[in-house]
Order: C-alpha cells, then sequence, then structure tokens
C-alpha cells in the first residue's frame, strides 16, 4: 500500500508523476506520459493512486479533456506528518501496555496452581485487558467502584469488549448497582447487552474480578497504590481459583438483570401477592386457592416475575424482590 510520504521521493513511480504534476500543471495523460517516458496505462494507475491519496485531481479541461494537477504539497506534508505521530503515538501507547505485562511476567513467575500478589495499578489494568483479549470462551467481571482506569483507558477496554462480543465470546459482568447513577457506564452496559452479553448489578460486590475461561482470574484488593500491601491477586488453576469461580457464580445468581430504568418498575397487587406467598414455601395450587385465580395463570404469572427478577428458584425471586422494595 503506498503511502502519502512516498510521493515526497523523487525516485518513487509515485513521487516522479507527482514532481511531474507540480511542474506542469494541468497536464493531459498523454502528455505526462510523454514526460515520464512511460506508457499511457502506467501513468494513469499512478495517478489514481494519486487522487486517492488526495495528492492530485483530475479537472475538466475547455474542450472536455480531463486534465490532472498537484495538490499543494505543504499541506500533504504536513497531513502526512500528523498521521505520523498518530501512529507514534498509538504505538508508544501499544508498547506501555504490553511493557506492563512484560515486566509483571518477570517480576513473578506464572506457575500452575499459583496465587500471585500485584502491586502496581497498570499490572491490574495491563491484566484485565490481556485476559480478554486472550479468552477463547468466556469472560465473567464483577465491576465496582473505585475503579482503576482513567475515561480514555475505560473507552479502550469497552471497544475490546465490544470486539471480543463480536467475535463470540460469553460475557457475564456483575456491576455495583451504583451504575445507575453513572450515564456512561450505564450507556457502555447497556450497550454490550444489546450486542449479546449479559449483566446484573447487586448493591454491594465485595471485590472487583476478572475470570478468563474458567481458567485464571485477577484479583483487585483495593485501589490504593500507596499503600505497601499487593493491590491484587493473579490467580491461575488452584483452589484459590474455584473458590472465585463458586463465589462469581453464587453472587451472579443473587443479582438483578440490569435495566434502562429500573424506578419504573412495578408490580400490581396480584403479583406482590403472589410473591409474598411464594416467599413463604406456597404451592401453585395453594396460591391459586388463595387468590382466587386458576393455577394456570399462577404458573404464568410465576414464571414471568422469575423472568423480570433474572431467578431461576423462588427462593433467588422473593431476594430480587425485596432488594427492588417490591416487597
Amino acid at each position: 500500500m503506498t503511502a502519502l510520504g512516498d510521493i515526497f521521493e523523487p525516485g518513487s513511480p509515485h513521487g516522479r508523476i507527482y514532481a511531474v504534476l507540480v511542474h506542469h500543471p494541468r497536464s493531459s495523460l498523454s502528455d505526462i506520459a510523454g514526460y515520464l517516458g512511460v506508457p499511457v496505462d502506467v501513468a494513469e494507475a499512478s495517478l489514481k493512486v494519486l487522487c486517492d491519496l488526495d495528492a492530485a485531481e483530475c479537472l475538466a479541461g475547455p474542450d472536455g479533456e480531463p486534465l490532472w494537477d498537484a495538490h499543494a504539497p505543504e499541506s500533504l506534508s504536513e497531513a502526512e506528518a500528523r498521521r505520523r505521530q498518530q501512529d507514534i503515538n498509538h504505538m508508544h501507547a501499544a508498547a506501555s501496555r504490553l511493557s506492563e505485562t512484560f515486566r509483571s511476567v518477570r517480576r513473578s513467575p506464572r506457575a500452575n496452581g499459583s496465587v500471585v500478589p500485584v502491586f502496581e495499578r497498570l499490572e491490574m489494568l495491563a491484566d484485565f485487558e490481556e485476559m480478554q483479549t486472550a479468552a477463547r470462551s468466556s469472560v465473567k467481571v464483577i465491576e465496582r467502584g473505585p475503579y482503576l482506569s482513567d475515561i480514555e483507558r475505560e473507552q479502550q477496554l469497552f471497544q475490546l469488549k465490544r470486539a471480543r462480543i463480536g467475535a463470540g465470546i460469553r460475557y457475564q459482568t456483575l456491576y455495583q448497582d451504583t451504575i445507575y447513577q453513572d450515564p456512561d457506564r450505564l450507556r457502555h452496559a447497556l450497550s454490550t447487552n444489546a450486542s449479546g452479553a449479559q449483566a446484573r448489578t447487586l448493591p454491594e460486590p465485595p471485590f472487583k474480578l476478572i475470570i478468563s475461561d474458567d481458567e485464571r482470574a485477577s484479583l483487585v484488593l483495593h485501589a490504593d497504590e500507596r499503600r505497601p500491601d499487593p493491590m491484587g491477586l493473579r490467580i491461575n488453576g488452584s483452589a484459590a481459583l474455584r473458590l472465585a469461580i463458586k463465589t462469581f457464580d453464587v453472587l451472579w445468581s443473587l443479582a438483578a438483570p440490569i435495566s434502562v430504568n429500573p424506578s419504573a418498575d412495578e408490580l400490581d397487587d396480584k403479583d406482590k401477592a403472589i410473591l409474598t406467598l411464594m416467599g413463604l414455601g406456597a404451592t401453585d395450587d395453594t396460591i391459586a386457592r388463595r387468590l382466587g385465580m386458576s393455577r394456570r395463570t399462577v404458573v404464568r404469572r410465576t414464571a414471568r416475575l422469575l423472568e423480570r427478577l433474572g431467578a431461576s428458584t423462588r427462593f433467588q425471586a422473593g431476594v430480587q424482590a425485596t432488594r427492588r422494595g417490591w416487597l
């Protein structure tokens, strides 16, 4: 692929064409080919490349014949300088992220069955990013404040998550319910849900956690780099990993599905009565008799309540209903 900078190399094929246009503005295709001593089709191909780079343009001559002219060299050089600076910035950012992992891997062995302390915030962020990038099937996340990343890094992680969801990775994210007071995070969560992720909320998740493919995890203990103790733990295949997975699964079962507007959820008196009787252990037949409803109606309403609450059991439904203030 031809770069804009190539046209300032006099010996390059496109550089020679551009130099002709600078010296001979508004030239015809046959004139340009003649100046260079090349076939017309070769000159035409190079001119098309220059037009794609916005280095040249094709104009209509007085008799309708196409004429070619160059764009100002200084504007092109400035545009190329900006592009190269952007490439350099991206390179430095990528190198910085990789260097975090580079340092942490060499400072702490990643043996199977190990729990490795992590002391730096950037190392924790590198783990969160690398574990999502390397995931083959699933990512489980517990997200809560205080957050480790700044706004720019948050946006990068959000884009990474979207890309991995698009690649077929199954995401389950458990948010602290303060997300409802954070419009940007809520918008990101709902956007990834629309792409196929799953998200739920809890009032006070105990920690920040990421689990990749149920094979390794990274657990954040605190967010204060001034403290001398480890900021987090890198957990590979071990009893600690199994405990982290089990803890996530239990918290997930107790969490409520994320809602566009949780305050808008309302129950009618019948649903409240059904939930109350369910919490007391009443069967569908008993609920139907007590409320003067058919058993079929009770079963249908119960299934709808379980779906709204993101619960798989009646006990979970009772917990979620109480949390939401429905009972």
